[in-house]
């Protein structure tokens, strides 16, 4: 354990020192970004760098349709895909604060579109926000074309709500909860979301550019995990991810939360209660946040400052803003592809040098790349030993030769069924490895197989 702990200290002390004889931050990143975007198949983003609760920095990278030649520009607006939830808890706040929502109170005293199924129990606003309402995740491939016909809300969630815990049980992300909140506004304001939010939320805080509605914009194109153009398309409900969004529109709603923030929107009270975490986080989000507020994920930084932050992943989008609140820190990374994963990590730890701590927990995204990278050499050396012990070998005893035979089927199979995924979590933090380590695992279980079936020689 004292081990790592020094290990870790030097790595930090490693970094720091090189994003000092690197020069400024904003300097680094304009030659990370397009190294890293080459690397992993990415093909464009824009970063906003926020200081002293200002932009001092923004920059364009790559293509906003590389089948056309046409370059990223700053001003592009994306999906911001999840980031939406953030700026829809300012919504709620806000209609809290002005004695529209009770955030405690039953859901039901609202809703008369759509009723909760029979033993949901008591599910509030305040549980919808934090995700502690024990409602499943929801149909994330639910798109449809933007002008085509798609069901309306209430029909969307009597289909796509599950419910998987009593409420307020611990943490289980879900965009069906945030579609609910949705619903719940509208029907307890008798206002279209929409429009709503554009009037309560987007235009006070200056994000000129951004709409929960779709708005027919010339957007960049989108790009899958197989670097493949995505057609554009809308979801069923706008809250948990219908957002779009110029990157400086992110930064004025990253700055609005900072400390001493002079916004219209909410009073100091309701910006800390958003950032005030509700529940702890466990499971994969716990290898990049510590707990969940009212549509933010909370981290403790290692000099002991509070960071909110959230991300996004959708069809050919990615999204992330991180804001330290008490010094007005902040970074918007927003991409046409769905690969930037390890982007957004690399820039996020690199990002967190320059502010003196060591990296934010979704860096750890990049601990799975050293991860692979280990993997795929120990898929090599057990392939080339298999290979030359069932040629050396005269004698191998026959449990040895089952087990062997049973590993090589799961080592070679697997890769053949992810190939054949739409999506796996693999997919989006290893976009580049991923086929080296199914490659890898095939040849690793080439060598054990080889192992189980070479004939015995004689002596």
């Amino acid at each position: 354990m004292r081990l790592a702990v020094v290990l870790g200290v030097l790595a930090f002390a490693l970094l720091a020192a090189k994003a000092s004889s690197d020069g400024g931050i904003s300097d680094r990143l304009a030659r990370i970004v397009p190294e890293r975007m080459a690397a992993d198949g990415v093909a464009g983003a824009v970063v906003v760098l926020i200081e002293g609760g200002a932009p001092v920095w923004t920059g364009a990278f790559g293509m906003a349709d590389p089948a056309t030649g046409r370059p990223m520009t700053s001003d592009a607006l994306f999906r911001v895909e999840s980031i939406s939830k953030p700026v829809t808890a300012w919504g709620a706040m806000r209609l809290a604060e002005t004695g529209r929502l009770d955030l405690d109170a039953p859901v039901d005293d609202c809703l008369t579109r759509w009723s909760l199924p029979e033993g949901a129990g008591r599910i509030t606003p305040r549980a919808l926000l934090s995700h502690s309402a024990g409602i499943g995740l929801g149909d994330y491939a639910a798109r449809f074309p933007p002008e085509g016909p798609r069901p309306d809300l209430p029909e969307h969630i009597a289909q796509d709500v599950t419910l998987i815990t009593a409420p307020e049980p611990g943490f289980s992300y879900s965009d069906t909860g945030y579609n609910l909140l949705e619903l719940v506004i509208e029907d307890c304001t008798g206002e279209d979301f929409g429009a709503l939010m554009a009037r309560e939320v987007l235009s006070p805080l200056g994000m000129t550019g951004a709409s929960f509605d779709w708005i027919g914009a010339d957007m960049p194109v989108g790009h899958d995990l197989r670097e493949r153009p995505v057609a554009t398309y809308v979801y069923p409900g706008r809250a948990s991810g219908g957002l779009h969004a110029t990157a400086a529109d992110i930064a004025r709603f990253a700055i609005a939360g900072m400390a001493g923030a002079d916004q219209p929107v909410l009073s100091p009270e309701g910006v800390a209660a958003l950032h005030r975490p509700e529940v702890a986080v466990g499971g994969l989000f716990g290898f990049a946040a510590q707990g969940y507020a009212l549509g933010h994920f909370t981290e403790t930084l290692s000099d002991g400052r509070a960071a909110v932050w959230h991300g996004g992943q959708g069809h050919g989008w990615m999204s992330h803003v991180h804001l330290v609140p008490e010094t007005g820190d902040g970074i918007v990374i927003l991409s046409n592809s769905q690969r930037a994963w390890p982007l957004f990590a690399t820039v996020l730890r690199d990002w967190s040098v320059s502010l003196g701590t060591a990296p934010v927990g979704m860096a750890s995204v990049l601990r799975a790349e050293r991860a692979a990278r280990g993997a795929i050499a120990l898929g090599l050396a057990v392939a080339a030993l298999g290979l030359w012990r069932a040629y050396r070998d005269a004698w191998r005893p026959l449990p040895l030769r089952v087990l062997a035979g049973g590993i090589a089927l799961v080592l070679i199979l697997w890769p053949l069924w992810a190939a054949t995924r739409d999506y796996l979590f693999l997919f989006s933090i290893l976009p580049g490895l991923w086929p080296w380590l199914a490659a890898a695992s095939a040849l690793a279980g080439l060598g054990l197989a080889a192992l189980a079936i070479a004939p015995r020689r004689r002596g």
